[in-house]
């Protein structure tokens, strides 16, 4: 009775383990990101500062796209107001609304998303590949909803597909107030020639947000190292993805650990 005991905790120790390390997914780094659509502050002229535009498309420079919060001279419909707050995207990590963990943008003084025309992919490849419980895409899409087919590429040159339903995750309308909001940006904004491209034309709204698609691995999936994600605008324009995270399956190494510590203070607590 008493081997059986043992047993049964150290199973349930190992189970607790598996959930504990596997918390919540974190941001990853990839290589392969195509497009620099944020607008950052100190950028101008700003027509230099993107290579696309959500509502213009890649190669314009003009039109309502992403902007960094923070001081920028704004049209206020007669001339440039300088040092005007902006609402806008943070750099940095940040915690997801959904509640599923963290994410981190890209550098906005760089190629900073994954920016899709309809028809079109992207691909990012890990830094670190490995094994994955889960992974997930943070992002949004212009012109309504969009769908999207998302391809992990493994180490041994097996390829999975999962997909992103209509409307959802990095397939919503950057205007949403959908459960999947992962971020709430709060503005956008455009350059025009008008005033050589240093003064920019702001729109303030409490919907606009990045979104996130999250998807549970299959467990064939997840005991293969992944090396790549990639993502095919399966809609029409336009898509950006911003981020990627993921949720690192424990080395055996560490369960074992988690899982003795657990039997350990199961058997103290029984003991005292």
């Amino acid at each position: 009775m008493r081997d059986f005991w043992v047993f049964a905790t150290l199973a349930c120790a190992i189970a607790a383990a598996s959930n504990s390390a596997n918390a919540a997914v974190t941001p990853l780094a990839a290589t392969g990101w195509n497009h620099d659509m944020v607008i950052e502050v100190g950028s101008a002229p700003y027509n230099t500062s993107v290579t696309g535009t959500m509502d213009g498309g890649f190669g314009q420079a003009e039109n309502q796209t992403w902007v960094e919060e923070g001081l920028f001279t704004v049209w206020d419909g007669a001339q440039g107001v300088p040092d005007t707050q902006v609402q806008g995207l943070v750099a940095g990590t940040h915690s997801s609304l959904t509640g599923n963990g963290t994410f981190e943008f890209q550098p906005f003084d760089q190629n900073n998303v994954i920016g899709l025309d309809g028809g079109t992919s992207g691909t990012l490849t890990l830094a670190e590949p490995g094994q994955f419980s889960s992974i997930a895409l943070y992002g949004a899409s212009g012109f309504g909803a969009k769908t999207a087919t998302v391809t992990l590429g493994f180490e041994d040159a097996s390829t999975s597909d999962y997909f992103v339903d209509s409307g959802t995750g990095i397939g919503t309308d950057w205007f949403n107030t959908n459960a999947d909001v992962a971020f709430n940006v709060g503005g956008r904004a455009s350059n025009k020639s008008e005033e050589g491209y240093t003064v920019i034309f702001y729109q303030e709204n409490p919907i606009i947000s990045i979104n996130e698609s999250l998807f549970d691995l299959t467990p064939a999936d997840a005991a293969k190292t992944l090396t790549s994600v990639t993502i095919t605008n399966t809609g029409g324009d336009r898509m950006a993805v911003f981020a990627l995270s993921g949720e690192r399956v424990p080395e055996p190494g560490s369960m074992l650990m988690l899982a003795l510590a657990g039997v350990t203070a199961l058997a103290c607590k029984r003991l005292a």
